[in-house]
């Protein structure tokens, strides 16, 4: 088993099934996960998987667990989890500029739109997990992380209300967020990453 061997069309679809048809009422999506396990590798600190994967299958309180059908199956998604993590970390860290968020999008009869609620929520899930740490960043750098909240907050939800943005500026904030994620991830590693300055 290759845990740094990104996955393939085929096996994102089937996590993603498998997350769709879990048994569990308030476990995460795909979008959801993606923005979560970016937030775990974008933190000052490693956290061990027993403490962050509870939360993947149960959003509120992190105690419920899948019903897996085999050891095997077990096995597999666990794998697929930790590939993709592996993928998004190798990602930010050595060729940044590829890096892209698993982003839904709606067709809207011909004029999509990028579903960024998901991703964003699996973010903040990251963050509220790390705590305090996240701190010093956010402090000094509160506009990296704007839009992650807008769209990943109740309170941000409300703002989104009023400030009834255009498609074209909802696309904008699309567009911006990879290099976020970006400047995100370098911070805690010497402000720059290779290929990429950090501002």
């Amino acid at each position: 088993m290759n845990l740094n061997e990104p996955l393939s069309e085929e096996e994102l679809d089937a996590l993603n099934q498998f997350l769709l048809d879990s048994d569990l009422e308030d476990n995460m999506d795909v979008a959801m996960l993606d923005g979560y396990l970016t937030a775990l590798v974008s933190a000052p600190d490693t956290h061990l998987p027993s403490e962050w994967q509870p939360w993947v299958w149960d959003l509120e309180k992190g105690e419920a667990s899948p019903q897996f059908k085999s050891l095997a199956e077990a096995r597999r998604i666990q794998s697929l989890i930790f590939r993709h993590m592996n993928t998004i970390a190798a990602t930010l860290a050595y060729v940044p500029e590829e890096y892209e968020p698993l982003l839904y999008e709606n067709p809207n009869d011909g004029q999509p739109v990028t579903i960024l609620d998901e991703w964003c929520m699996g973010y903040v899930k990251g963050l509220e997990l790390m705590g305090d740490e996240w701190q010093p960043l956010m402090e000094d750098h509160p506009e990296w992380f704007e839009t992650i909240m807008l769209y990943g907050t109740k309170a941000g939800w409300e703002k989104l209300e009023a400030l009834d943005l255009t498609l074209a500026q909802h696309e904008e904030r699309a567009s911006a967020l990879p290099g976020e994620v970006r400047k995100i991830y370098g911070y805690w590693r010497g402000g720059e990453l290779p290929g990429m300055g950090v501002e």
